[in-house]
């Protein structure tokens, strides 16, 4: 086979076949509140394929789409696919996985670094592009008029990944976790409290009790505040929020694998608000990495948390 024809059948796409295993919340073993605030969040399971694409010259090795669950803005779901690499080298055995939900910012820069140093620590990651963002600018969403719904496809999207990562060769299915940083990890919060699909969870400066953040985030908190008063204000705004609310489902993370990250000086996502989601979940303080830095200034701490997550994740799949 000539060279142009060996490339072009590496760079062919293929397809997987997947099926949803989302379970539906028992409704006699939780609260009514609970209850109506999932509801938002759940589908009916189905069948549907996954296309995964060599990406030539990129920063990742394959795109991964697949339909979103939920009709909405951006198409199609993509992630960014980075194989588990030690040394520079590709590991061919099964490898534990984790699933990186971005920030706001668009390009996606801390989400990016953070999968790229995660994937050559010998953990293969895959970075959701969120609605809006990335390969689904097709139509950018309103945030004043579709935050709530924006928030519940990422979500969606986000737990329907982890049943595609789990159909492919390489993975290692027993250990998919799921990493949100800033936004991200409001969707990885609620996404993880779906159901228990996930090995574990790590929260970067996350937080509970929306109203409380949006009257005093600063920054992205502040602009996304002007944008939502265009459409809502006082009460209307804080029921609206309520849908997406992490303090209403966030008792259902799993404690013991659940690992909460906070900014001591977070102006962005005040650190009561990331204390409250510690109590919601109910950590206990060796689950609760808190760093002297605000929300943007937790960069100078990105290699710490970047290795302290790759080795809670290595010793759980290690066997």
């Amino acid at each position: 086979m000539s060279a142009f024809f060996l490339l072009a059948a590496l760079l062919e796409p293929r397809s997987v076949a997947c099926h949803d295993s989302l379970a539906v919340p028992d409704q006699a073993a939780e609260s009514d509140d609970a209850i109506a605030c999932l509801s938002g969040f759940l589908w009916k399971p189905t069948t549907f394929t996954a296309t995964i694409t060599p990406a030539a010259d990129r920063e990742y090795d394959y795109g991964v789409s697949f339909p979103s669950p939920r009709s909405g803005p951006g198409g199609d779901v993509f992630v960014e696919w980075r194989m588990a690499r030690q040394h520079d080298v590709i590991r061919k055995d099964n490898r534990p996985a984790v699933i990186v939900v971005h920030e706001s910012g668009r390009g996606m820069h801390a989400g990016r670094v953070i999968a790229q140093s995660l994937s050559r620590t010998g953990i293969h990651t895959f970075m959701v592009h969120l609605p809006g963002y990335g390969q689904r600018t097709v139509r950018r969403p309103d945030q004043g008029k579709e935050l709530v719904e924006g928030i519940q496809q990422g979500a969606m999207d986000t737990r329907r990944a982890a049943d595609v990562v789990k159909a492919l060769d390489g993975v290692d299915a027993n250990h998919v976790s799921i990493l949100g940083v800033s936004l991200g990890g409001f969707v990885a919060t609620l996404t993880g409290s779906l159901d228990s699909v996930f090995d574990q969870h790590f929260l970067l400066m996350a937080g509970a009790d929306l109203p409380t953040m949006f009257q005093h985030g600063e920054r992205e908190v502040a602009d996304l505040r002007n944008k939502l008063e265009t459409y809502r204000t006082g009460p209307d705004l804080t029921v609206w929020l309520r849908q997406i609310e992490p303090a209403r489902v966030a008792h259902r993370l799993p404690a013991d694998r659940t690992t909460l990250y906070v900014a001591m000086f977070d102006v962005v996502v005040p650190p009561q608000c990331s204390e409250k989601l510690a109590t919601a979940i109910g950590l206990r303080a060796e689950r609760i990495i808190r760093m002297p830095c605000g929300h943007h200034t937790a960069v100078a701490f990105l290699l710490p948390m970047v290795l302290d997550v790759s080795k809670r994740v290595n010793t759980a799949a290690a066997p």
